[in-house]
């Protein structure tokens, strides 16, 4: 059993070693907390976690976006951020990121409705997450793990001089 803040702050550290910006780690930490706090797989972190990194393509029409292509962990905040700025209906090419970014949407309190790979606003409730202890898969927290490990300092003498780890010695 994990704590929600334990979830949040591992896939941080995994978005990181997977060469996540810091921003889009942090947002796919927090949603990584509220898929779990809700009860939901998160197994749409994983998959994003270990989507190759590369460039978004975004179209702009009135009142809609449209993502042509792009890493899921990257197209959720943007269309999360489209919603926010008044646009109505977003159009998604790879439906394979629908969990991911309605994860976004109602991790920022957005309720949807979804049509194939068209999302739009809806006035239904938007689930909150629940405080306490949550069930996170092994074979998901390995991968995060794994990724996490990516960017610890490597254990040499000369790191423990320079301030990684407790040092040679522990003064707490």
């Amino acid at each position: 059993m994990w704590a929600l803040n334990e979830v949040e702050g591992l896939v941080k550290k995994a978005a990181r070693g997977a060469g996540f910006p810091t921003g889009q780690a942090e947002d796919l930490g927090r949603v990584a907390a509220y898929l779990a706090g809700t009860g939901a797989s998160v197994q749409p972190i994983t998959m994003a976690l270990q989507e190759r990194l590369s460039q978004v393509d975004v179209r702009w029409a009135e009142g809609c976006v449209e993502v042509q292509q792009g890493p899921a962990a990257l197209i959720g905040p943007i269309i999360r951020d489209a919603f926010a700025m008044g646009c109505t209906t977003a159009v998604l090419t790879d439906i394979r990121h629908a969990p991911l970014v309605g994860a976004f949407l109602a991790e920022n309190g957005v309720a949807q409705k979804w049509d194939g790979p068209v999302v739009t606003r809806s006035d239904t409730t938007v689930l909150k997450a629940a405080c306490g202890p949550v069930t996170i898969p092994g074979h998901d927290w390995q991968i995060w793990l794994d990724l996490a490990a990516k960017t610890y300092v490597p254990e040499t003498d000369a790191s423990r001089i320079a301030g990684a780890g407790a040092g040679l010695t522990d003064n707490d």
